[in-house]
């Protein structure tokens, strides 16, 4: 098959790319940064180097493909203008999708995408929609929960303070996926995407941030690691005077709301049953010990704020 994927050399792709090479397929990888062009042809994939808000970039790399995969990067969307971007870029891959006439697309989405109080996260509704507008194309929609490195947002506070501080409460379980999970799902899909308009929820574990204290407090091993509360105010505040705008905050905390009421934010999530992925809390312990021991080698977190 003849594969293009947006997503460059992020923490999924270095999964995906590899593993959709190894069987065989041709793999064209899209990537804004010039740098990237030698790691794209290391790996056995074709670089195509230009932006995802080209229209006409992106149709010329998806004509003649069997199959697409889209996605959207952090930077795009750390602005006052987040709905407003969402939407703009949904309508350029929808515009190329129709244009370069390619039948199979698998977008990456979040959880929340299909529910208007889940603040931030709703802006993955406006992607969704136009994709699922497009006549005789089939796109399976994959909504990973949060990721396992937004908790690196941690560290400082973790090294400073021995602390944890959020307004989300400490004995809440919450789903958390790893991307080389999301990876396996999204090969499964790119390289047979099912019939008409589909959701995929993806995720790795279930834990409460009690449950990640209790065992990373061993792991490193800090024992008067605790958790502190916070109120949104405070959330809001802290972020406004980090340099995000208001609106961004606003969104964030309405997100964080949402989690605070699970029946509602993972309604879908949980009416699809998907099956938990390889990667656990006691394998990411391990991953956040060697970040916390080596701050050079953390990742950044994967929310919206903070790319």
């Amino acid at each position: 098959m003849k594969i293009t994927l947006l997503g460059s050399l992020g923490h999924i792709n270095r999964v995906l790319i590899p593993s959709l090479v190894q069987a065989g397929h041709e793999v064209t990888v899209i990537s804004s940064n010039p740098s990237r062009t030698a790691a794209i042809k290391v790996i056995g994939a074709i670089p195509a180097i230009g932006s995802m808000d080209d229209s006409h970039f992106l149709t010329r790399q998806f004509t003649g493909a069997d199959a697409v995969y889209l996605m959207i990067s952090g930077n795009q969307t750390t602005n006052d203008t987040l709905f407003n971007a969402a939407q703009a870029q949904g309508e350029i891959f929808a515009d190329a999708v129709r244009k370069s006439h390619v039948k199979n697309v698998v977008n990456l989405s979040s959880l929340g995408a299909n529910n208007p109080d889940s603040g931030s996260l709703y802006a993955y509704h406006a992607i969704e929609d136009q994709l699922s507008k497009l006549p005789n194309v089939n796109v399976a929609f994959i909504r990973p929960v949060g990721f396992y490195s937004n908790l690196f947002s941690n560290l400082p506070s973790i090294r400073n303070d021995h602390a944890i501080y959020s307004n989300i409460p400490d004995s809440l379980p919450q789903h958390w996926v790893d991307p080389s999970d999301i990876a396996l799902v999204a090969k499964s899909l790119v390289v047979s995407v099912p019939a008409g308009k589909t959701v995929h929820y993806v995720y790795s574990d279930t834990f409460s941030l009690n449950d990640f204290i209790t065992q990373l407090s061993q792991a490193l091993p800090l024992p008067d690691l605790h958790f502190v509360p916070i109120t949104d105010k405070q959330t809001r505040d802290q972020m406004i005077a980090h340099g995000v705008p208001k609106d961004t905050a606003e969104q964030f905390i309405k997100m964080n709301v949402a989690q605070r009421h699970p029946s509602s934010l993972y309604s879908d999530f949980n009416a699809k049953k998907p099956r938990a992925g390889n990667v656990k809390l006691a394998d990411f312990v391990k991953t956040f010990v060697v970040a916390y021991n080596h701050p050079d080698q953390a990742d950044r977190p994967n929310t919206v704020i903070d790319h």
